[in-house]
């Protein structure tokens, strides 16, 4: 019995894997908006309803496919995380996600505008989740550093998070609403705006 539990387990895995992957493939050849949840099904090769059983609307399923691809960019980089000091931690991590929006502009443009205004509240209740680990993940940082003593001890961690990641959703947005979409510029001003938090953060040597 357990194994036959399990061996259910790895199908319904492998099959959301699938559907996840044909939905991005679609999503990139034909566009968010011209793609239908049918037409997922029918590419992947399963039911209809299957397709729900992974997401419950297709704008979920696009922040399900985006929250993996980005999630595994930050797993990548974290693996590989400089020892110090935390602007060099941040800035090695946000860098491997700007490299993303700048493989997949139109994709991304989708996204953003999607996390901005969410029509529905399963696609908003999977990004949130999504950016509630990631907060963590920053404010674990944060606190690494205040340990270190880069930055000051009155400092909320959880309040630089959120800072960083506004200044991270201020340079995607600039960025992808750019026609030149200069990678540069955009590693750039993310690092400006990081600097310029940094300035009321740091812990002030006596």
């Amino acid at each position: 019995m357990t194994v036959e539990i399990g061996r259910r387990q790895q199908q319904r895995l492998e099959t959301e894997q699938l559907i996840k992957a044909t939905a991005l493939a679609l999503f990139v050849e034909r566009g968010f908006e011209a793609t239908t949840t049918k037409e997922i099904a029918d590419a992947a090769g399963v039911a209809h309803g299957t397709v729900f059983l992974v997401a419950g609307t297709k704008e979920a399923l696009l922040v399900k496919v985006m929250e993996e691809r980005l999630r595994l960019v930050v797993s990548d980089r974290a693996a590989r995380l400089p020892s110090r000091p935390i602007m060099a931690q941040l800035v090695h991590v946000f860098d491997g996600l700007f490299d993303f929006y700048e493989s997949e502009p139109g994709l991304s443009r989708v996204f953003l505008k999607g996390i901005m205004f969410f029509g529905e509240p399963i696609a908003k209740a999977t990004y949130d989740e999504h950016m509630g680990r990631f907060s963590r993940y920053l404010a674990g940082l944060f606190d690494a550093a205040k340990t270190r003593g880069e930055v000051a001890k009155r400092t909320r961690s959880d309040g630089a998070a959120a800072h960083v990641l506004a200044l991270y959703v201020f340079a995607v947005v600039g960025f992808l609403n750019s026609e030149s979409r200069d990678r540069g510029a955009l590693g750039a001003g993310f690092r400006a705006g990081l600097d310029a938090l940094f300035r009321g953060l740091r812990a002030h040597k006596p």
